[in-house]
Parts: structure tokens; C-alpha cells; sequence
């Protein structure tokens, strides 16, 4: 899975361990959901693997070789991912751009499995990337309702998993968030921008339900990583337009994405909002 593993990686994942059997699963880290739902429903997620022990390794819901963090480097037998800007090269590319979710792809391409935690991840996977269906189209009703059918379950069965609140460490970055948010307006549009220590997804996506597109930002040494959030704008486009001035490596959805760049934090955010303001 991709460097701090949300929701859909996990559930995509879990899902083809259950398809092809035998199977484990390993990331760089995973965001607070799917770090959650692995405890909870007691998936091992292996945090260092030797490469040279697996006949095939496989990437799921990850659209470059950055995004998989320490394990850039790591062999690939095959890709499943659902980006338009996947660039990774394997030997097996399931590469279908058209799905807002990696895990709505897995499941219209295989089915069922005998295993409900798999159907419930997925479903949690497809609600988390859709953003509660706001990015969805027909197909993804369709699929969604043949995993609750599948698997008797209900949809207070799935959302019941989003139900659990922010822990200390998140609440003091968001809180820190704002202190440091800056923003601008363009007609009735907001576009913000800030820069954290950590929690840059929940950040984000607090942000998102209050205004037109966000920035969060955050720095290691020289290394900055970017989440972003908009509503209608093309992520992707902004994101890419900035990658050209700035060491960037970017992929995602246009209107959630990410990007890391070698370079400062506050340029960096400064370029986006510019560019966001300018296409608004």
C-alpha cells in the first residue's frame, strides 16, 4: 500500500490477500482509519518485508513509486490502481482510471469473497474516496449495493465505522492548523491553506465541508508533502502546473490529491493558493 494507507488502500489490500490466499500486507504508515480499522479487526500490517521472500509483489490504489515511500525501491509484479496519473511499470497493470475507487474496481473485477471484513472494508474504502458518495457515479451505487448484498450486510453497518472521534494528537494539530491557516476569497469561493506537524488528511478533510479548496502542508528536513481538498476545481491540473517549478512527485483525484516536493512548505502552498485563485 501507498505511505500513510487510507481507507481504500487497506480495504483493496485486505481484499486481494483473500483472493489470492497466502498473502501480507506491508505500508509506510497508515492514516488514522485504516491504522483503526487494522487494530480492530486485527489485520497485521507489516511495516518492513524482505522482498527477496515473495514470488509476487503487488501495489494496490497507489499511483507512483514515491507514494510508496521506503518501499520506492521494492520489485513490482503488478499494479491495481484506478489514478490517471499511475506511472508505475509492472509486469501486470490493472490500471482503470474511470472507477473513483480502487476498491469499487477490485470488487466489480472479482466478486465475492468469504470473507465479510473484506466486503466491509471495501465498502468503507469506496464511501471514504468517494467522499460519502459525492464523488460517485451510477456504477459505484451499483457495485456498493452488490457488497451489501453479498454480504447481508446493512449501510449502518458501514458507516458505523467512521464513528469513532479524533484522538489527542489530532486535535492539537488541527488546532495548530488553524492557527497557522491563511486564506483568500474569490467571489463567494474560499481557498485556505496551512501548514502541520501531522494529521494532514484529517485536516483536510475537516476543511473540505467548510470551504472551496484546501492546502495542508508539512515539512521533514527538506521534504514537503501536500494534501489538498476542492470542490470543483481540478486538483490534478494545479498540482501538476506546480510540480514543474518545484522538485514535486503528485497523483491522486482531481478533487482530492496529494503531491512531495523537495523545497520549503510555505512557497510551496503560497504557489497553489496563487494558482487555485487564478482558476477560480
Amino acid at each position: 500500500m501507498h505511505k500513510n494507507a487510507d481507507m481504500d488502500a487497506l480495504g483493496s489490500a485486505y481484499y486481494l490477500s483473500k483472493i489470492f490466499g497466502g498473502s501480507k500486507i506491508a505500508s509506510d504508515g497508515m492514516d488514522r482509519f485504516a491504522s483503526y480499522l487494522s487494530k480492530k479487526y486485527n489485520i497485521e500490517v507489516l511495516s518492513d518485508f524482505d522482498p527477496s521472500a515473495y514470488t509476487e509483489i503487488i501495489a494496490v490504489d497507489t499511483a507512483s513509486r514515491e507514494q510508496l515511500g521506503k518501499f520506492r525501491d521494492v520489485r513490482l509484479d503488478a499494479i491495481y490502481d484506478h489514478h490517471a496519473s499511475n506511472d508505475i511499470i509492472a509486469e501486470r497493470r490493472i490500471v482503470m482510471d474511470n472507477y473513483p475507487s480502487c476498491s469499487e474496481m477490485l470488487y466489480d473485477l472479482y466478486g465475492r469473497v468469504e470473507d465479510n471484513i473484506a466486503h466491509l472494508l471495501l465498502a468503507g474504502g469506496i464511501i471514504s474516496d468517494t467522499d460519502w458518495f459525492r464523488h460517485a457515479n451510477t456504477r459505484t451505487f451499483l457495485v456498493f449495493f452488490r457488497i451489501l448484498e453479498d454480504a447481508k450486510m446493512e449501510f449502518s453497518d458501514i458507516s458505523s465505522i467512521f464513528g469513532f472521534p479524533y484522538n489527542h494528537s489530532e486535535k492539537i494539530a488541527i488546532l495548530k492548523g488553524m492557527q497557522r491557516m491563511k486564506f483568500r476569497t474569490k467571489g463567494s469561493k474560499i481557498i485556505c491553506a496551512t501548514e502541520v506537524g501531522a494529521h494532514e488528511s484529517s485536516f483536510a478533510m475537516l476543511m473540505s465541508n467548510l470551504v472551496d479548496v484546501v492546502f495542508v502542508g508539512s515539512q521533514r528536513k527538506d521534504v514537503v508533502r501536500v494534501t489538498s481538498r476542492s470542490k470543483e476545481l481540478n486538483l490534478l491540473d494545479i498540482l501538476g502546473e506546480v510540480a514543474t517549478d518545484f522538485d514535486c512527485s503528485y497523483g491522486g483525484h482531481k478533487n482530492a490529491a496529494g503531491m512531495q516536493c523537495t523545497g520549503d512548505v510555505e512557497a510551496i502552498l503560497n504557489a497553489l493558493v496563487k494558482l487555485a485563485e487564478k482558476k477560480l
